[in-house]
């Protein structure tokens, strides 16, 4: 027995050691108010009321987790019950006196922390009305923060609601939650709601760095910022995540070490990635790719640290400085590949990588949907801007034409073939260029500006263009006549021959395949005249006053517009 006894006790350890670490969050948390981090607009308000004496008796904290809610309401209690409080400059809780020393330990009897979560019945609310008629103990006020205070119930906040409205004097609440959405109006009319602020990435760093200071850990300034991003505006989060590195990688924390604990990607493969992205290297993305997938990265993680690399793209290439707080990691190379795309490519980038995230996350073959995102990515066409688009419009409205669609002539000679009944050509004496009116010249004039409506054209026997026709003929019924015969498409044929030819055009398929080719034919040109009424109709009505105003009011889109 007693070798067993001193077998045991080699594997117990003093209590004092056992209970001596305390955690970073909770051993950094502030004491006054000076220490509260971003979120001076709410602290100042509070110290203010203390010193005119305006003191409310419901206040609602509301934000995100982590951001000192709870914390401030501390604060905030001890200066309310503080018995040497600072009488120089912006009042602070002196934090030696009895009452502050008990609300930081948490056992004052005059504040009483409740958690919403585990006491939101209706009894549990009584008990708190039956306790407010008695005097505060040793302080000023009797004061009841309750935490996450959304998840009473709603007798309870009903039972509630009468308290707040003929509160006693000595009382006041402190309501704290992440969702005051789900909080009842008639109890949020009774509050001064304060919400509160994300906390801005560069000041989670600086925090840190003193934190790094006074722990004496070595970590590199990248792996801060990692911390503090991962963190997303929770100082209660950095901190945590921080301690968790420390216990990881010791004294000395580096980006290799923050990588394998956290499994984030390789910032140095996402830069490859994005620049294959960039020049459209389909294989040199996809070779990453294959890597990441090897290594047994997470591909949700990867597609989502690619949609945070183009809105960071984005946000360089649109803003001339970055926000206030803000900090994007890989600046400089970034900035870089900014000056070589448009603010139109990279919109479309993100889009496409937002919607194909989701399809990644959901689908049970995330490599090949992954894949077949990364290819596409690398296919999306250099686009030009909207500006760029209506000036080429202007000019095409004006009788200009792009250089390579002009046919150069000399002043006084003009080599080209004699003009037939056809053609009428139209001189821009500016320049002495004479540009071709007739068919051939309009599909040439398509393939530089709309390749895939010239690709249709093309495919036909052939065209005329007579008075306000433009008359296009098929051997027979086909893909490339079907679709010239839809609605949208014939429009949109229709009206890129009116900026061509300078004039009206409608557009006529004809067939040389016999009479039921145009019955049918005959029957899509009556759909399209009928369609063609109801497209002046909806054109009208878009244009109408008071259908523009609605939609301005509600910040609206129009999507539809039915006939009856």
């Amino acid at each position: 027995m007693k070798h067993d006894k001193d077998h045991a006790s080699c594997f117990l350890l003093p209590v004092s050691l056992l209970m001596s670490y305390q955690v970073l969050a909770r051993k950094y948390r502030p004491q006054r108010f000076e220490d509260i981090i971003g979120q001076d607009h709410i602290t100042r308000t509070l110290q203010n009321a203390i010193s005119e004496g305006r003191v409310h008796h419901a206040y609602l904290f509301t934000g995100i987790r982590g951001i000192g809610k709870t914390t401030l309401a501390r604060i905030f209690s001890k200066m309310l019950n503080c018995k040497e409080p600072s009488k120089e400059g912006s009042p602070e809780p002196c934090n030696k006196c009895p009452s502050c020393v008990e609300i930081t330990n948490g056992s004052s009897i005059d504040v009483q922390e409740i958690d919403g979560a585990s006491n939101n019945g209706v009894e549990n609310v009584r008990d708190i009305r039956e306790r407010v008629k008695f005097l505060p103990a040793t302080g000023k006020y009797k004061i009841y923060i309750i935490d996450e205070v959304h998840m009473l119930s709603g007798p309870a906040f009903n039972a509630l609601l009468k308290t707040l409205e003929e509160p006693p004097a000595h009382v006041i609440f402190i309501f704290a939650t992440t969702e005051s959405h789900k909080i009842p109006a008639t109890i949020l009319s009774r509050c001064q709601r304060h919400d509160f602020r994300r906390i801005p990435l560069l000041k989670i760093v600086e925090t840190l760095k003193g934190i790094a200071k006074e722990e004496k850990v070595e970590a590199e300034n990248d792996c801060l910022e990692i911390i503090a991003t991962e963190a997303e505006g929770s100082m209660r989060d950095a901190e945590s995540l921080f301690d968790q590195a420390i216990a990881f990688a010791g004294k000395k924390l580096a980006y290799d070490h923050l990588k394998e604990l956290l499994g984030f990607l390789d910032r140095k493969q996402l830069n490859a990635v994005t620049m294959s992205i960039i020049s459209r290297d389909a294989d040199g993305a996809l070779a990453v790719a294959n890597e990441l997938f090897a290594s047994g990265e997470n591909l949700n993680r990867f597609v989502q640290e690619l949609l945070e690399r183009f809105h960071d793209l984005l946000v360089i290439k649109t803003c001339k400085e970055l926000p206030l707080g803000s900090k994007i990691l890989d600046s400089d190379l970034l900035k870089e590949l900014a000056s070589k795309i448009t603010v139109e490519e990279c919109q479309q980038w993100f889009n496409m990588i937002y919607r194909g995230s989701e399809d990644v996350a959901r689908t049970k073959f995330p490599k090949m949907v992954m894949d077949v995102l990364i290819v596409g990515l690398c296919q999306i066409r250099p686009v030009r801007s909207v500006d760029e688009l209506i000036e080429k419009v202007e000019q095409l409205k004006s009788g200009a034409v792009p250089q390579s669609a002009k046919v150069q002539t000399s002043p006084t000679t003009d080599s080209r073939p004699p003009v037939t009944d056809n053609r009428s050509p139209v001189t821009d004496h500016r320049t002495a260029t004479v540009v071709p009116q007739d068919y051939p010249s309009f599909i040439a004039w398509l393939k530089l500006n709309k390749p895939q409506v010239a690709s249709f054209l093309e495919i036909s026997l052939g065209g005329d263009v007579k008075e306000s026709r433009l008359m296009v003929r098929f051997a027979s019924r086909s893909f490339a006549s079907d679709k010239l015969m839809e609605e949208d498409r014939k429009a949109f044929v229709e009206k890129l021959a009116g900026d061509f030819f300078k004039r009206p055009l409608k557009l006529e398929v004809a067939f040389e395949a016999g009479s039921e080719a145009s019955a049918q034919e005959a029957k899509k040109n009556k759909h399209a005249e009928i369609s063609q009424k109801n497209r002046g109709i909806k054109d009208e009505a878009l244009k109408h006053d008071v259908i523009r105003e609605a939609a301005n009011i509600f910040g609206a889109e129009i999507k539809e517009i039915k006939i009856k």
